[in-house]
């Protein structure tokens, strides 16, 4: 099995490496990855003690954090092979790039792997790896390659690294995860005696050697382990060997378990306390203040202008703390209650909350929205609990006091619980789709790739986004006709939010926008309340832990996998699909949503981090808490990375400035009336718990009930299966065996940036007269020079100053000279070469050829465009 080598040249020195004497020489300098020597059967060489360069990539830690755990190892691509057939076919088919399988598999994946890696042609074997040294934190998983550790320090900050030009997140490097992400830890047994890494990687592809670390059970991890496997829950993963050391040589202990045990210790936590927000106590500076677009719906007032920009004249907003039976100890645990919510104003608050006391979490009747001149009304309504099923008299009641705040008393029950899957269907899909998207090893890829469109179907992954958009679509049909439509779920909680974020997006142009999107999540999401902690698996509770032996932990398991369900990127798959639909209609794009999809699992913002708001004020008055909104993207990203937030083809409406702005413009009109604070800034939400209600509280009674909301820019989805895509930048940007160079909607984004950027030069240059900023693209066009078009300007200003006419100034060539060359108008410079960029960019992995001196041009173009407030595209609310 080791005479691969036959080929690397030196057929003599290859026949004797494969018998020699044991080794009992420490080495002192790490070896590079790929070694010949770590790639023998009967290696025993060591790492060394001191480990003196591994230090050297120790991992950068936030305040507060601290390393758990730490061993050097290598870190492997998740679908590159990490060992090819042993024929010779094979072999040289992998190193010319040939036509094989396997051997484009190996191609595709040389060419196409992490810039920090290194690479060696072994012979006819392709093996590729970065040696490094990987850390378990209190926060994060961290793995700092080594050489480009070192390489870094000798180059300095001479030149930018090519990485800089994607995605870079402040909290974690391109290496890192957080602990809130990892989702299933698998580990390889080592078989025998030593291995060397390479040889932990062969029994990877091994499922029988794949053990699984549960988190109910106490893992008594025997045996050392050669590798692990880590899949993460944004579709991600990770892949590391361990050299292992004879330990009557060197002492060392096992690396592998040393990281296996400070993983399941703290990458599931039975606490919610136990998670690094609570240890983060960096001091928090909010740049989300009154003047942000994006409303937190943390107070009373919040709640009021969106009444009244919906003209909602029949409903009242009631807050919790202004209630005496829920202040009451005796009787607040009764309700489950949000902070504000909404009711009919034909009910009193005591008759309201009798009656959800029948309903599943006290979700009797919440309003959200209201749209038309009639002010149809889109509720949510949960399920009558187990015990009052069998007599519907009160949910009969419940319905018939939305009916009346109806105009036209007509009211549609949209059923979820029947027409859509429960959280454990979707889970189910989830698994089976991530299972598609993160295959261990190149033979397993290409089996699901032979028969791709079967699997993806077999996920229902695909059927549940097309159910979700179908009854959306029914919902705001509904609307539009003048029927308030009530959307009834088991808890109203899960699904009911993502139908009801749906339909307000495919009927208000305002929540198309970033700050309105970001409303509307607050809304629907957050401040109502559906439980992130538990569908996104933040918080792992010792159930059954205490009846001891496999059955407790498998009860625990079970119970687990019923709370968890990913319905929040259920949502997000769906908005996705509607921006391929209508691209120009939202400002945000599909780079936006795949960052909060992760921001889901940062534990240091609060945002997606609760179930309820009783528990977030619960954490800031007991523990502290520092909370800090996912909204304020500037704490996690750079204004280059931000600019792929926004879409260049989106303009907004006049109408769309005006309907953020309304209600807080009937405000001012009403002076008498202090609108307070929007609740924009992070300690808004829970900050000060049980506070009473302001004096300057709005009453949406004073306003005008005429609704703001235009009601000619609703949009009518295909939700066909046939018409649906799957979200490659999401599901597949970890695989770069997927990756198109060149290809893909980055390209065509990153072409449309410097095109309307050309454009904005241009109209500038027209309005001032001035053309010494023209765009490269129009002397490539024209084939004049910049610094001739200079001389001739400067040679008609001195003219123009002889030609004034009645204090007018005439100009006789500069419009029609710059005017003229746009019929010809080349949007892209000659020299510019995007070739090599990935097609899951701002994500994916850089490598040698990334253009970054022509990429930083584009971006430094679209930032003067995003800022400039009197350009033919408003992005002001990005940056």
């Amino acid at each position: 099995m080791a005479t691969g080598g036959s080929g690397a040249g030196g057929g003599a020195g290859g026949a004797g490496n494969d018998h020699y004497k044991r080794n009992t020489f420490t080495s002192y300098v790490a070896p590079l990855p790929g070694d010949m020597r770590a790639t023998a059967d009967t290696n025993e060489w060591c790492l060394p003690s001191d480990l003196r360069d591994v230090h050297l990539a120790r991992p950068r830690l936030l305040q507060g954090e601290q390393i758990v755990a730490t061993a050097p190892a290598y870190m492997y691509s998740p679908i590159d092979p990490m060992d090819n057939a042993t024929s010779s076919g094979s072999g040289s088919s992998n190193t010319a790039g040939g036509g094989g399988g396997g051997g484009s598999i190996s191609h595709n994946s040389h060419s196409n792997g992490n810039g920090m890696s290194s690479s060696v042609n072994d012979g006819g074997s392709h093996k590729e790896a970065t040696f490094g040294l990987l850390s378990v934190t209190n926060f994060k998983l961290a793995f700092v390659p080594l050489h480009a550790s070192k390489r870094n320090l000798e180059a300095g900050a001479a030149t930018a690294p090519l990485c800089d030009l994607y995605q870079e997140n402040t909290y974690l490097g391109r290496n890192e995860i957080t602990l809130n992400n990892i989702d299933q830890i698998y580990t390889i047994a080592e078989l025998g005696r030593a291995a060397s890494a390479l040889q932990a990687a062969r029994m990877a592809s091994h499922v029988s050697r794949r053990k699984k670390l549960e988190p109910f059970k106490q893992h008594n991890i025997s045996g050392r382990i050669a590798a692990l496997h880590i899949v993460c829950k944004n579709f991600r993963l990770l892949k590391f060997a361990f050299q292992q050391q004879d330990s009557k040589l060197s002492g060392a202990s096992d690396h592998g378990k040393l990281i296996a045990s400070a993983l399941v210790r703290f990458g599931y936590p039975m606490r919610h306390d136990l998670s690094f927000a609570y240890a983060y106590r960096e001091p928090y500076y909010s740049t989300l203040g009154p003047a942000s677009g994006t409303c937190m719906y943390a107070s009373k007032n919040d709640w009021a202008r969106e009444l009244i920009r919906c003209g909602a004249s029949e409903w009242q907003v009631v807050s919790s703390a202004s209630v005496p039976l829920l202040q009451n100890p005796l009787h607040a645990g009764k309700y489950t209650v949000p902070p504000h919510f909404v009711i009919p104003k034909s009910c009193t608050v005591d008759r309201f909350l009798d009656l959800s006391r029948a309903f599943c979490d006290s979700r009797a009747g919440f309003w959200v929205y209201s749209y038309g001149a009639s002010a149809a009304s889109l509720v949510r309504l949960a399920e009558l609990q187990p015990a009052a099923q069998q007599d519907t008299k009160l949910e009969n009641v419940m319905l018939e006091l939305v009916r009346k705040c109806d105009e036209r008393r007509q009211l549609k029950l949209l059923q979820l619980t029947d027409r859509l899957p429960s959280i454990l269907d979707v889970r189910r899909s989830y698994q089976k789709l991530r299972r598609l998207c993160t295959p261990e090893t190149p033979e397993k890829f290409m089996l699901q790739d032979d028969k791709y469109l079967g699997l993806i179907e077999k996920t229902n992954w695909l059927f549940y986004v097309s159910l979700c958009l179908r009854y959306s679509s029914e919902a705001a049909a509904t609307l539009r006709s003048g029927v308030t439509c009530v959307l009834q779920e088991s808890n109203g909680r899960d699904l009911c939010c993502a139908i009801s974020s749906l339909t307000q997006l495919l009927l208000d142009p305002h929540f198309r926008t970033i700050d309105g999107f970001q409303s509307l999540v607050q809304k629907e999401w957050v401040a109502l309340e559906h439980p992130f902690q538990r569908r996104l698996g933040h918080v792992y509770p010792a159930q059954g832990s205490g009846s001891g032996g496999s059955g407790g932990g498998s009860n625990g398991s079970e119970l687990l996998d019923s709370e968890q369900s990913p319905v929040f990127l259920l949502f997000l798959d769906c908005v996705w699909q509607l921006l391929q639909q209508f691209p120009d209609e939202f400002e945000f794009t599909q780079t936006y949503l795949t960052s909060l999809w992760d921001a889901c699992f940062m534990p240091i913002f609060d945002t997606f981090q609760f179930d309820t708001q009783a528990q977030r004020s619960k954490a800031v008055m007991d523990s502290q808490l520092v909370l800090r909104p996912v909204w304020d993207w500037g704490e996690q990203f750079s204004d280059k990375d931000k600019m792929f937030f926004s879409n260049p083809l989106y303009q907004r409406q006049k109408g769309d400035l005006g309907t953020q702005s309304s209600a807080a413009g009937a405000a001012a009109h009403r002076r008498s009336l202090a609108v307070g604070n929007r609740g924009g800034t992070g300690g808004g939400i829970g900050a000060v718990p049980g506070s009473t209600p302001s004096r300057n509280t709005i009453n949406p009674q004073l306003f005008a009930t005429v609704s703001s909301v235009p009601q000619d820019r609703f949009l009518q989805p295909a939700h066909r299966i046939c018409d649906l895509s799957v979200w490659d930048q999401c599901y597949y940007r970890w695989l770069p065996v997927l990756d198109i160079r060149g290809g893909g909607q980055p390209q065509v984004d990153l072409f449309h940036r410097l095109l309307l950027s050309n454009i904005a030069k241009v109209q500038r240059c027209l309005e001032i007269q001035s053309f010494e900023e023209l765009p490269d693209a129009y002397f490539e066009a024209t084939g004049e020079s910049r610094s001739s078009l200079h001389k001739e300007e400067l040679a008609e200003k001195v003219e123009d100053e002889a030609e004034y006419v009645d204090g007018v100034e005439r100009r006789r060539k500069t419009t029609t000279k710059a005017g003229t060359p746009t019929n010809g108008f080349s949007p892209v410079s000659g020299n510019l070469q995007l070739s090599s960029l990935s097609s899951f960019f701002p994500f994916g992995s850089p490598i040698a050829g990334d253009a970054p001196h022509q990429l930083y041009d584009i971006l430094n173009s679209s930032s003067e465009l995003l800022q400039d407030t009197t350009s033919i595209l408003d992005k002001s609310s990005i940056l």
